[in-house]
């Protein structure tokens, strides 16, 4: 990207980039922006972002290419002081986010007359956090017409549009040319069916059983990241919680352990983890899934970076599992079912690794130690008493039921996307052994859910439709009784011919539109 950028960066001509997340972007537009900065002391360039994170992500990398170089951020949930004096000292560069630069604007403490450089990065996620309208009331203050870089994963209607308002004649890059699957190519996509209020046990148990070195784990609320968190910590693994409402010192505190490797499992939502530069991060995990494919993508790009492998994992209920098979099959994603692993499988795959560990360290100077011990203990035994000693505080997991499909015909080949299927053999012995399930039960009745559903399952008559339709009038109006359910004369539960339904009524000559 940086090599497709440079040139007509330098130029001067504007940019319409449209790049996943880790695909180098701050320097394919740092670059240039740098090489045409004059010595003149007052803002000549300005860098939009939607979160504080990335502006000051931006900053830093910036820095790290020109050490010297002069710069303000204006973001907030910061003092203005530091802000008023880079200011005042002159800064060549502003980096900021929407909000906080119209609020120095109308302090009259940003001059933006001298601007002749614009970047807006990630300007889909601007609109996501609606300030499209706040970035089009910046870029109207500044009186030339400057040299525009707009940066976006995804290019929606209203960026399209803000695009062909203030770009001019742009130079078209896009890296994303192969969808999802482009953008994606690095990340393995894999979901579990589990009900929302067994996520948090389902997430410690994969997490316990996997062992990632790491782990970014998005949920959908402020309240769900610190009840997350406090799981994963009473199951005695190092989590912690980063959203909005934490003051910016606590989040770059928490931000730091996590990227230094002290904190191994960092629970945030979209706004708080957007701009976290994390190099070789393994695993993000989303506990459900966001309100669009877009958001998608950017969640699980925070993993298989430049060119690096990861893994992304969805905890999903049956609504959601339809809505991603929706996404991998739009997106040209391959996504793999997956089922939550038991505390016996827990155990297994713990003692294995334990196993191994023990196999391939050597620890000469316990030697001594070592043969006094086997002189008074089988070697067994003594082996057992050490082990337990370092498994006996671990946590063995919960017993998290499973979650079948709703659908349970056939399997399709490979299984990519749509309906997840129970993908281990004691789940398919499950299956096998409990012909109840199949049918599912619905508040007492019985449906064989042999093909496929709009929408949720209601309790409702297997007859309906054929009814319906023979109730149906000339104009096509439905005879729907609103006085309540009357007497019905059924004898097996099931309505003879020419009545209506258990619980629907006798119709009434009042029809409804339906």
């Amino acid at each position: 990207m940086q090599w497709e950028c440079f040139e007509p960066g330098l130029q001067g001509r504007d940019l319409l980039v449209q790049s996943s997340t880790g695909s180098g972007k701050t320097l394919a537009f740092g670059l240039p922006l740098m090489h045409r900065l004059s010595e003149s002391l007052h803002p000549q360039a300005i860098i939009l972002t939607p979160t504080r994170e990335l502006a000051q992500q931006v900053a830093i990398e910036l820095r790290s290419v020109c050490s010297g170089l002069s710069m303000a951020q204006l973001v907030g949930g910061m003092s203005y002081s530091p802000q008023l004096k880079a200011l005042s000292e002159g800064a060549r560069v502003i980096v900021g986010t929407p909000g906080r630069v119209i609020d120095h604007l109308e302090r009259g403490t940003l001059d933006l007359s001298h601007i002749h450089m614009v970047v807006l990065d990630e300007c889909d996620e601007m609109l996501n956090m609606g300030f499209i309208e706040d970035v089009e009331h910046i870029l109207s203050d500044v009186p030339a017409r400057p040299q525009t870089y707009l940066f976006s994963a995804t290019l929606p209607a209203p960026v399209a549009s803000l695009a062909k308002r203030f770009l001019i004649d742009p130079h078209r890059i896009e890296l994303t040319r192969g969808g999802g699957a482009a953008q994606h190519a690095d990340i393995s996509h894999t979901a579990c069916l589990v009900p929302e209020h067994l996520h948090a046990k389902a997430l410690v148990n994969l997490l316990l059983h996997d062992e990632p070195s790491a782990a970014l784990i998005f949920t959908k609320m402020k309240q769900q990241t610190e009840e997350v968190a406090e799981a994963l910590r009473n199951a005695g693994l190092a989590a912690d919680y980063m959203h909005g409402d934490l003051n910016q010192g606590a989040r770059n505190r928490i931000f730091g352990s996590f990227k230094m490797g002290r904190l191994r499992y960092l629970v945030a939502t979209d706004v708080a983890a957007r701009g976290l530069d994390i190099g070789g991060l393994p695993l993000v995990v989303n506990m459900g899934i966001p309100t669009q494919l877009e958001n998608y993508i950017h969640r699980t790009g925070r993993t298989g970076r430049a060119g690096a492998k990861g893994t992304s994992l969805s905890l999903v209920g049956h609504k959601e599992s339809r809505i991603l098979g929706a996404w991998v099959r739009r997106g040209g994603l391959d996504l793999e079912w997956r089922a939550v692993p038991t505390p016996e499988e827990i155990i297994k795959e713990r003692s294995g690794r334990l196993a191994a560990r023990v196999q391939s360290h050597a620890a000469p100077a316990f030697e001594e130690l070592a043969k006094m011990l086997l002189d008074k203990r089988p070697a067994e035994g003594l082996v057992a008493a050490l082990l337990s000693l370092i498994e006996d505080e671990a946590h063995l997991g919960f017993d998290v039921p499973e979650t079948l499909p709703l659908k349970t015909h056939h399997k399709p080949d490979n299984n990519k996307g749509g309906i997840p299927y129970a993908s281990s053999k004691r789940n398919a012995e499950k299956r096998s052994s409990s012909p109840a399930r199949h049918p599912q039960k619905v508040s007492g009745r019985k449906h064989e859910h042999s093909r496929p559903s709009r929408g949720d399952r209601f309790d409702t008559p297997r007859n309906q439709d054929t009814w319906y339709s023979r109730n149906k009038s000339k104009k096509g109006a439905v005879s729907i009784n609103f006085e309540g359910p009357k007497k019905s004369n059924l004898t097996d539960g099931r309505p003879k011919k020419g009545q209506p339904p258990k619980g629907v009524g006798k119709p009434i000559k009042k029809k409804m539109k339906i």
